[in-house]
């Protein structure tokens, strides 16, 4: 895939995932409101939650649904164009074989990104997921979710690969979520000792 075309499918993916987020946000407002939760108090929380739904819808639309005209098309769903590959990492050899390290670069590093803010924002917005590998867990089970629509819209080929990748993906970012995590806390006694003094 061409850079031009990967800044396409970002700029559509923005434009198609904020047109979901609006309804999504006004149906989380009227939640909040029926909670008793409004207005709300702990603004920094809500915000990481707005992030995660941003970010998820994103996710969901680059990889999956790929509406408005990026690769989702009713003709390749009534004809059945798809492609299935279950045998992992013969692909990934095959692409460093031939020496098609742009494909390879694209495939191995763009699944790993896509990942990454997933395995930081589970552990940082929900205290009982804050074990490696239960955000890895959910990293696979979200992305085999994307593989199986993939496959049900014909949007893209369905490959264990891209579940393994993306559950590294989902590790580093629960690494980048740790080292983050341990800063703010180094920095929040330093600032709590200084206070004392």
């Amino acid at each position: 895939m061409a850079i031009d075309e990967i800044i396409r499918y970002v700029y559509v993916t923005f434009i198609v995932a904020t047109l979901f987020f609006i309804p999504i946000m006004f149906i989380r407002g009227m939640y909040l409101r029926r909670k008793g939760r409004w207005p709300i108090k702990n603004w920094k929380k809500e915000i990481a939650v707005i992030l995660f739904i941003f970010y998820l819808l994103c996710l969901y639309q680059i990889t999956a649904l790929r509406f408005g005209g990026i690769g989702w098309d009713i003709s390749n769903m009534m004809a059945r164009n798809t492609r299935v590959n279950m045998t992992p990492m013969v692909e990934l050899w095959n692409w460093t074989v031939k020496g098609v390290w742009w494909h390879l670069f694209y495939n191995v590093i763009g699944n790993f990104i896509w990942f990454v803010p997933l395995g930081a924002l589970v552990p940082a917005l929900f205290i009982s997921q804050r074990k490696p590998g239960r955000v890895m867990l959910i990293g696979a089970i979200v992305s085999a979710s994307i593989e199986i629509l993939q496959y049900i819209l014909c949007t893209g080929v369905t490959d264990i690969d891209d579940v393994i990748l993306n559950t590294i993906g989902a590790g580093i970012g629960y690494i980048v979520f740790k080292i983050l995590y341990g800063i703010y806390k180094f920095l929040r006694g330093k600032l709590s000792k200084k206070k004392q003094v």
